[in-house]
């Protein structure tokens, strides 16, 4: 039980002893077995032990990670995309594929069909997407009436290949679902993204009506400066709408102000990917 080894390991660090951390909650014995890997702890006390050592369940779980050297494979898709890597992908599938096998698991289903059709996407063979798959894919976001973290990078990266009135449903469905989470920073940030990402959708399919309402409800979610890429990002998709609409000045001042943010922060494949884009949009209007 690696989680055992992984807090004691903080707490070492950290200088205190179970003496010191123990008390009437949790017993000198409880954590001492539970550091040995002979025994579980509950959730209750795992937070209450976390909190007095003054780390976060989410620091927690990302020292476990690494130690086990894993990272889900959701989280790294955009890298493999950015960099056109089809075999960093190829093999994220096949390892998530393999592990539905083994266990059954829906969520490796889930992360293989979305990695399996960035793979297809990006080495020509889009034809060969089994629709079947988008279909379970599909199902599984209606369904599920809680979105967490995992759903809403699930989506995020699987829109493309969802017919575009799709999409734009399980949008405006997914506000309402991930309310909850609203105030946990990593959830909104990955909000908002999904947002821009739809609303980018929606003006390369002419869907000008929904796209606005999205661009509202960015509006509306008072994106603060410390959320400096998502800002620039709703300005490139904010500039592109305007484009769309017939209003070239004032669009494509806003969009290549976006584009040279993107320049001055060295993010030249970020960059590219944008311009890309607003390139094709100008070649339509």
């Amino acid at each position: 039980m690696i989680v055992g080894k992984v807090f004691k390991e903080i707490r070492v660090a950290r200088g205190i002893t179970i003496q010191n951390l123990a008390d009437d909650y949790v017993s000198k014995s409880t954590i001492s077995r539970f550091e040995r890997s002979e025994a579980d702890i509950t959730l209750e006390k795992l937070i209450h032990i976390l909190d007095k050592v003054k780390i976060s369940m989410r620091e927690f779980v990302f020292l476990t990670k690494t130690v086990e050297g894993t990272a889900p494979s959701l989280e790294l898709l955009p890298q493999a995309v950015m960099d056109s890597d089809s075999d960093s992908l190829q093999k994220l599938a096949s390892e998530e594929w393999e592990q539905f096998k083994e266990t059954d698991s829906s969520y490796s289903k889930l992360s293989a069909i979305v990695l399996d059709a960035h793979y297809k996407s990006l080495t020509g063979k889009e034809k060969e997407i089994n629709e079947s798959d988008i279909n379970y894919l599909t199902d599984y976001l209606f369904q599920s009436e809680l979105w967490t973290q995992f759903d809403l990078v699930l989506f995020g990266n699987s829109m493309s290949y969802l017919p575009i009135e799709t999409s734009i449903v399980l949008s405006k469905e997914f506000i309402r679902k991930t309310e909850i989470f609203h105030s946990d920073r990593q959830s909104f940030e990955t909000l908002i993204n999904t947002l821009i990402n739809i609303t980018l959708v929606c003006i390369e399919h002419d869907k000008m009506e929904v796209a606005e309402d999205f661009i509202k409800v960015l509006k509306k979610l008072n994106i603060d400066e410390t959320f400096l890429l998502e800002r620039v990002l709703l300005k490139f998709a904010i500039g592109l709408f305007l484009i769309k609409k017939g209003e070239g000045v004032q669009g494509e001042k806003q969009a290549n102000e976006a584009l040279l943010a993107m320049k001055f922060a060295d993010a030249a494949k970020l960059e590219n990917i944008f311009r890309a884009l607003y390139e094709s949009i100008r070649r339509k209007e």
